[in-house]
């Protein structure tokens, strides 16, 4: 009779490696140097413009300083949608009464009886070698 084959080395390779992996990349992330902050300025293609020597705030155009006022007035404005929410909450708060019966049928369900099964005992046979 043929063995099954058992994948106990292949598993226990993969796991190994996939730990020594995780504690390698764990101590490298930990020990690398970052990079120190920019000190030029550069465009979008890449191109050094010159050194940068100003604030680290960033500064925007009359286009976005326009955009950023748009979206404080919308933050700010009460919106008339919250007040029907709060509507719909208080006529949410009342219980649902739901019948247990739905209303086109009779109290008592006719039942249907089914034969029950019949179960075996189960026995133990002795196996020969």
């Amino acid at each position: 009779m043929k063995k099954k084959p058992t994948y106990k080395v292949p598993v226990a390779t993969c796991a190994i490696v996939l730990v020594v992996g995780a504690i390698t990349l764990g101590v490298l992330m930990e020990t690398r140097e970052m990079a120190p902050p920019r000190k030029y300025e550069v465009d979008m293609s890449g191109d050094v413009i010159g050194i940068d020597n100003g604030p680290k705030t960033p500064v925007l155009t009359k286009e976005e300083v326009k955009e950023e006022v748009k979206e404080e007035i919308r933050k700010e404005t009460p919106k008339p949608v919250e007040s029907k929410k709060e509507e719909s909450a208080e006529e949410l708060e009342e219980p649902v009464i739901v019948p247990s019966v739905p209303e086109g049928q009779a109290e008592s369900a006719p039942s249907v009886k089914v034969p029950k099964p019949e179960i075996k005992k189960p026995t133990v046979e002795s196996i020969g070698e």
